[in-house]
């Protein structure tokens, strides 16, 4: 069902045969030195290399970081490199995001918080469920996007005094479909209140890849243990 999508793995969830299109997802930096830990042995080429900030940098060298990055690109040949930052922008990981951009000869994406100011690629975080997807990707298509895909569901509270937004659990045999926002959706009205639960299922998501590629987006990524057949 999702041929045509990037699926993330760790290391320890790698095994033979790889997806068709693999994203290698644990790449760090390291806790013991100023450079990366967790490189990949092997990696079919045209794959995408993940390097997140879920261990946070400190006094790393971006020089000796870039330096491992282009060896693993040489090496493996990969569709691209995505950065994956979650956390608050620092000046220092801003330098080790140009110092990467300048020397790297495949794509690079970052979070949309770093492509503000650059014209690289941008890794935009999954669709809100109650979001349309060409509004969502036209402030970045401009830039090329890389887009996390998800399985989500929201529960919309509207009363009188407002609106209220929450995550829930995946909801199943919802009854009625949305093709803009590709989800499913149900609708309940009480006399004070109504409640809408929306879910974007797997086969929501396959319809909104299809979009996704034709609006021009590099590729979709997501996770192998959501998405796997």
């Amino acid at each position: 069902m999702f041929s045509s999508v990037f699926l993330a793995q760790t290391g320890q969830e790698m095994a033979e045969p790889p997806p068709k299109r693999l994203a290698y997802m644990a790449l760090h930096f390291s806790p013991y030195s100023t450079g990366l830990s967790n490189a990949p042995k092997d990696l079919p080429e045209g794959s995408i290399l993940l390097l997140d900030d879920s261990m946070p940098p400190d006094g790393h060298d971006p020089q000796a970081v870039t330096s491992q990055l282009k060896q693993l690109v040489d090496r493996f040949s990969p569709h691209g490199v995505l950065l994956d930052f979650q956390r608050p922008k620092t000046d220092a990981l801003e330098r080790m995001v140009d110092c990467i951009l300048e020397a790297l000869p495949c794509p690079v994406a970052v979070t949309k918080e770093y492509a503000e100011k650059l014209s690289c690629p941008v890794f935009l975080s999954p669709l809100p469920v109650n979001k349309e997807l060409k509004d969502y990707l036209s402030p970045w298509l401009k830039h090329g996007v890389y887009l996390e895909i998800a399985p989500e569901a929201l529960k919309i509270t509207v009363t009188e005094s407002g609106c209220t937004t929450v995550q829930i659990p995946l909801v199943t045999d919802l009854p009625l479909e949305d093709k803009r926002l590709h989800c499913h959706y149900d609708v309940k009205v009480f006399p004070d209140k109504a409640i809408f639960t929306l879910c974007r299922n797997r086969a929501d998501l396959e319809s909104l890849v299809h979009d996704a590629k034709k609006l021009g987006v590099f590729g979709c990524i997501g996770l192998y243990s959501e998405l796997q057949c």
